[in-house]
């Protein structure tokens, strides 16, 4: 089935829907005829994005203004989903944040800030639409972790533990739900070109700008597309991107192998920073 002929029609769920992979997600879907529900914390930026989308296709897009970390708010703002009235075909956790530095330098609350909204965020919405899923006996759920959640990148280590629980739970996820006519998909992009790493750049080790800058941010067009070929052809891992491909093969077939590339890469940064 084509990819256009797949979405049109489909009701898609985008946390982190205002900004970032999750925006241009909504932009490409709600191109392909699907009907975008967002849900987000900044009801302005919402408002702007669904601005953005009605210009691309004027029909009604849902707008969820809540924090995927506030459980209890979340509950009540997904209470006509979770009831079934507009329980969407497919499920797609976008949200989260990456805010990077030395592992001794970071403070605490940004560990905890990190597994609350990026992975405890990706569990409790997951949870929530899940009983409508099985009572109907369909819905694919789409989980954005990184490629920093398959192997650890200096700097990273807060945001890295967060996209290695979601490829976790992703992983047991989708062994429980198979069985159950549930699809799960867990995406591992590399470097995007979105507002976030640009915020981000502002707190990178020297070491990982030097690591960061020998690969291109892919477009977040590209990105967007290539997961939404993957979910059309109902693939459980999802990696966008040529070299971000032969990164996650590395990674979970030679460990041995890139965990050596990645410290003579390190050693290489370290050498670089000390000239600076």
């Amino acid at each position: 089935m084509m990819q256009e002929q797949f979405f049109e029609g489909k009701k898609v769920l985008i946390t982190g829907g205002s900004s970032g992979i999750g925006l241009e997600l909504a932009r490409q879907l709600q191109a392909l005829g699907s009907q975008v529900t967002l849900l987000a914390r900044d009801p302005a930026k919402l408002d702007a994005a669904r601005t953005s989308l009605l210009e691309i296709r004027p029909t009604d897009v849902r707008l969820i203004p809540v924090d995927v970390s506030d459980a209890n708010a979340l509950t009540g703002a997904l209470q006509d989903i979770i009831s079934g009235i507009n329980l969407p075909d497919i499920l797609i956790n976008s949200a989260g944040f990456s805010y990077p530095g030395y592992v001794e330098e970071l403070p605490l609350e940004v560990f905890r800030s990190s597994m609350e909204t990026n992975f405890l965020g990706t569990v409790a919405v997951t949870k929530a639409l899940l009983p409508g899923f099985l009572a109907r006996g369909s819905g694919h759920v789409v989980n954005l972790s990184s490629l920093a959640g398959v192997i650890g990148t200096f700097g990273y280590s807060a945001y890295g533990a967060s996209k290695f629980a979601i490829r976790g739970f992703s992983d047991v996820l989708r062994a429980e739900m198979k069985p159950r006519g549930i699809k799960v998909s867990v995406v591992f992009p590399p470097d995007t070109e979105t507002p976030q790493l640009h915020w981000e750049a502002q707190y990178k080790p020297i070491e990982t700008q030097i690591l960061a800058g020998s690969d291109k941010p892919l477009p977040v067009s590209l990105v967007a597309r290539k997961i939404l070929e993957g979910i059309a052809k109902g693939r459980y891992v999802i990696v966008p991107g040529t070299m971000a491909k032969i990164q996650y093969w590395l990674a979970t077939h030679t460990t041995g192998l890139a965990y050596w590339i990645m410290d003579q890469l390190v050693a290489n940064a370290r050498k670089t920073k000390s000239r600076l």
